[in-house]
């Protein structure tokens, strides 16, 4: 089951980061487990992930909106967290298969 979720909101550099950073490291852990998904939605969000974070890092950081609202912590980045590389298992899956059928037709 495919699940899309997305965040609006008036969002400051340092807390649209941080959502971004958040949202992407669960797409790298949960978003690769249907066929589909490994084809076209997980890399399509990945895309769509990175235009926001790039879109974010270019704004000044800023206070929060509301009185008395705190920032959210920005956290590691993407890379720097351990659940980010679970998908690394279907995606090595997908290189084996494919190269296998690669090997196998030639």
């Amino acid at each position: 089951m495919m699940r899309w979720q997305t965040l609006d909101g008036p969002f400051c550099a340092i807390c649209g980061i941080a959502l971004v950073r958040d949202m992407t490291t669960k797409t790298l852990w949960q978003g690769w487990w249907s066929p589909i998904s490994l084809i076209l939605a997980a890399p399509f969000t990945l895309v769509s992930n990175w235009i926001a974070y790039h879109k974010l890092s270019q704004l000044q950081p800023a206070a929060p909106v509301f009185p008395g609202q705190r920032q959210l912590i920005p956290g590691k980045p993407v890379l720097h967290r351990p659940m980010a590389y679970v998908a690394l298992i279907p995606l090595i899956w997908a290189t084996v298969v494919i190269t296998r059928l690669i090997i196998s037709g030639a």
